[in-house]
């Protein structure tokens, strides 16, 4: 035995600075009304395959999802993930997907399991089911018809149970439940407390999908609340089809996130474009692009150029108009074009010089006021610019053991903003060298209390200061903050080149 070392010197270890605080990916968020995505749920995909294998590939959401991953840019870079969220429209039972390919051999069942048991929440009960025997199955139906006898037999369910089916899909090879109740009703699995567990065996265990039974509720609620459960994403577009008041509910929640989230709808009618104008263009953050072709996604594109654009990487930000895709041109002639340019409608068009058709993206634009980004790369980018701004102060929050309220705090804040600056000069998000406006200038002046700054604004792109100040919290107590104010110049796009050729 010896006296402990500790006693004279005592060393603890660690790691300083390590806590990091992730940015978004800026990825689509595609809104289905399919009951495989759970309410108020949100599910991530890396790859096209994956959405094929858990939607199936003749699905709405995987043909989308092609067209989404299909998109190479001019970086020549692809989106790398996507989020599906539930649009919630419709009254449905609580259901469980199995897991796909989860479900085993008929021989499994029949080796024999004579007792097998799950604990099973279908609505408002929860019960053990037991006694299950499948010697006797002579498929993998007759198992799901087992199962199903046993679950109608627990009558102290109410018709959640009494009613519910289970029934065995052959092409995906899975068991599937529905509850014989519509509405409000929660459904889960576990092992039973007797007899042979069999929900892996069914499938209903890890990786199945557990859906609970939703009454109809509006499209912005069901926006929200998947906000609320992840807000992982870029851009937000809808799959089933949108009446004008929903699109106007929606985009005015949006306009509340204050440059959060692009949301991109579609149109199929020419006169749908007025329509949504005068519903829309008082909000930012949302645009609509016209598709006539059932079969075609368009209001998908500038999701893809956004998942598309790596914000790390030099000069990487994209123009979204003159951007290429697998579409068909939707707008090829003057007429619609100028019908369309002053409602800030987007489409597909075609133009033609020597002969050879040229089809490409057009023209990049959102609503909005006139205080409001709304070309759609000036807005994404500042999307991503605040997440990145907001992730490195929390990040400095997080690892320092205090930011004072003094010089040091201020400095210490200008340079985890600065690291964020160097960035979006880097891939262009700030645009140095572009030229102002008087009023733009005299903007700048009343808003830094200097005349000469617009000169720092144009020349290097931006111009900040950091104050620190003290207010009163609610229960009477003095507490301190730090405000930053950001002026940069945005990333302005040119869409129209004229010339004049002088010949002497």
């Amino acid at each position: 035995m010896a006296i402990s070392f500790k006693r004279y010197v005592d060393i603890v270890s660690g790691v300083g600075g390590g806590v990091a605080v992730r940015t978004r990916d800026l990825i689509l968020r595609l809104f289905t009304a399919n009951e495989k995505v759970p309410a108020k749920t949100v599910i991530e995909m890396d790859n096209l395959t994956d959405v094929g294998a858990y939607f199936g590939v003749g699905s709405a959401e995987y043909l989308r999802a092609a067209f989404y991953f299909g998109f190479i840019s001019k970086n020549i870079k692809a989106a790398r993930k996507i989020s599906f969220g539930r649009l919630a429209n419709a009254l449905t039972s609580a259901k469980i997907f199995g897991k796909t390919n989860g479900a085993s051999a008929l021989s499994i069942f029949t080796a024999p399991i004579t007792t097998g048991s799950f604990k099973l929440t279908l609505g408002a009960y929860t019960a053990d089911v037991t006694g299950l025997n499948f010697t006797g199955a002579a498929n993998l139906a007759a198992v799901a018809t087992l199962v199903q006898t046993a679950i109608r037999a627990v009558v102290a369910g109410g018709i959640d149970w009494t009613a519910a089916t289970v029934t065995y899909d052959a092409p995906s090879n899975t068991f599937n439940l529905t509850s014989g109740a519509t509405g409000v009703g929660a459904v889960n699995v576990q092992a039973a407390a007797t007899g042979v567990p069999v929900a892996s065996f069914l499938g209903w265990a890890a990786g199945a999908v557990f859906s609970p039974g939703v009454v109809a509720e509006a499209p912005v609620v069901s926006f929200i609340d998947s906000v609320e459960a992840s807000d992982n994403f870029g851009t937000a577009v809808f799959i089933p089809t949108l009446t004008t008041d929903e699109k106007t509910a929606i985009a005015l929640q949006n306009d509340t996130y204050n440059v959060r989230f692009h949301v991109s709808f579609r149109f199929d009618l020419e006169a749908d474009a007025a329509t949504l104008y005068a519903a829309l263009a008082g909000y930012s953050g949302v645009s609509y692009t016209y598709a006539p072709l059932a079969a075609e996604y368009p209001e998908i594109l500038p999701a893809s150029i956004l998942a598309a654009t790596d914000y790390y990487a030099r000069n990487s930000v994209q123009n979204f108009m003159f951007q290429l895709a697998t579409l068909t041109p939707s707008v090829s002639t003057n007429a619609v074009a100028d019908a369309f340019d002053p409602l800030r409608a987007n489409y597909y068009g075609r133009t033609q010089t020597a002969g050879q058709y040229i089809d490409f993206y057009q023209r990049g634009v959102m609503c909005g006021l006139a205080t409001d980004p709304v070309d759609m790369n000036v807005y994404v980018n500042e999307m991503w610019l605040k997440d990145a701004a907001g992730a490195k102060i929390m990040e400095l929050l997080l690892s320092l053991a205090r930011v004072s309220a003094n010089t040091q705090g201020q400095n210490q804040i200008r340079a985890v903003l600065q690291s964020v600056i160097d960035s979006a000069l880097n891939n262009g998000t700030i645009s140095i060298g572009k030229p102002f406006t008087i009023t733009q200038k005299l903007y700048i002046g009343n808003a830094t209390g200097d005349d000469n700054a617009w000169h720092q604004v144009q020349n290097i792109g931006y111009w900040y200061e950091i104050n620190l100040s003290s207010y009163v919290t609610v229960d009477g107590r003095t507490e301190w903050k730090a405000t930053y104010v950001l002026i940069y110049s945005k990333d302005d796009t040119i869409r129209k080149v004229e010339g004049s050729h002088v010949l002497i």
